[in-house]
């Protein structure tokens, strides 16, 4: 397939077959998501589970100066109460609610702007027009045609709508849903106790109370080798969490942990929490230029209850960021109330929606609305006089 324009590009299904140099060339170590390392590693371990697409588009001089990245997968709504309009946009209805094939430029396991990267050498107009053009054009694949619902660009940080807000000049409609909770990282903490200190008594009694309760569990790093031999401990667990979700858009495959830690080596951590020799819960993260970037936990909901475990892996986060002297942890979306508390403050993120058909996409905007942010109370932990 291609794209007929000033600019030139070719869309490939395999990183494999992008000329890895040019793609290199443009992502210039800026998104460990369009790293070649970590699309290969999600190529490998989800090729039953999601489609992927890529482009390199390249100038009139034949200089490449955008990359872009789709991913084909299945958002499935779950909800206690189905919207009626949902059944003019799902593949598929089940007696647990609705799925939807939705097309996304984007990392469908990550939040921020991880599909698409430019260079200076194309303005933010065309490279929004070429990525528009390049997803109409993977409408067309046969493969895609008749089970695709939705196209989708997620998600776009404060400070993005210059750019992102373009998308809107090509019919496609703009909404946010649960928020980004962001932990920003401070000088004055170089220890877990520095961090503790900072909170009011109130806060810092919850969170020893969470260590107290958690004091049974050993919490450490797993290697490739180690995730492999808990495979199917890990998707037990992970399943656990799956389950309680209202909706989710694609989800990762155990499998992929392995892979990502084989080929990702330090920039991706596993880390699990055990009771003796059993693993009772794990997280994963991506640390890149200075920001950890939390992922996906999988927990025994039972020990959870009397040990913490949850809270526990979120201040584990933590001394991780302590650790590695980062500057900024992102903990993602869901459980906002329970993520304040450690301090982190709310992010909104924006995404764009387009419906594969032009009629149908009049009505987007009306269930785009019932994916709203949650409403949560944010709590302050710090004290007044911490620079927050």
């Amino acid at each position: 397939m291609s794209v007929k324009s000033a600019y030139t590009s070719k869309i490939k299904k395999s990183i494999s077959e992008i000329n890895q140099k040019d793609w290199t060339e443009v992502v210039a170590n800026r998104n460990i998501y369009l790293s070649v390392a970590y699309l290969q590693s999600l190529e490998k371990s989800m090729n039953e589970d999601m489609t992927l697409f890529y482009s390199v588009v390249y100038d009139s001089d034949r200089k490449p100066v955008l990359v872009v990245a789709f991913q084909l997968v299945s958002f499935k709504y779950c909800g206690g109460n189905h919207p009626h309009i949902f059944k003019h946009f799902s593949n598929e209805k089940t007696e647990e609610g609705f799925n939807m094939k939705t097309l996304v430029c984007g990392n469908v396991f990550s939040d921020g702007e991880n599909g698409f990267l430019w260079n200076d050498g194309i303005s933010d107009a065309d490279a929004i027009g070429q990525m528009t053009k390049i997803a109409d054009e993977i409408k067309k694949d046969p493969s895609v045609k008749k089970q695709l619902s939705i196209i989708l660009f997620k998600e776009f940080f404060p400070g993005s709508e210059p750019y992102a807000d373009l998308l809107k000049d090509h019919s496609y409609k703009d909404f946010m849903i649960d928020v980004n909770m962001v932990l920003e990282m401070h000088d004055t903490w170089k220890t877990m106790d520095d961090y503790l200190e900072s909170m009011t008594t109130k806060f810092r009694t919850r969170a020893k109370g969470v260590f107290k309760k958690s004091a049974q569990l050993e919490l450490k790093s797993l290697s490739a080798k180690e995730i492999e031999e808990q495979h199917d401990r890990i998707n037990e667990l992970f399943s656990n969490v799956v389950a309680k979700s209202d909706y989710n858009l694609g989800t990762m495959m155990p499998d992929t942990f392995g892979a990502l830690k084989a080929s990702l080596g330090d920039t991706f951590s596993f880390r699990g929490i055990f009771l003796k020799e059993e693993l009772v819960g794990f997280s994963t993260s991506f640390i890149h230029k200075g920001i950890i970037e939390a992922n996906y936990v999988g927990m025994d909901y039972e020990h959870n209850k009397d040990m913490a475990i949850y809270q526990r892996l979120l201040y584990d986060y933590v001394e991780q960021a302590l650790a590695l002297n980062a500057k900024e942890l992102q903990l993602g979306r869901t459980s906002e109330l329970i993520k304040s508390c450690l301090g982190a403050k709310p992010v909104n993120m924006k995404l764009y929606a387009k419906h594969k058909k032009p009629v149908t996409n009049i009505l987007l905007s009306t269930v785009l609305s019932f994916l709203s942010p949650s409403k949560f109370e944010l709590r302050k932990p710090f004290k007044a006089n911490f620079p927050n």
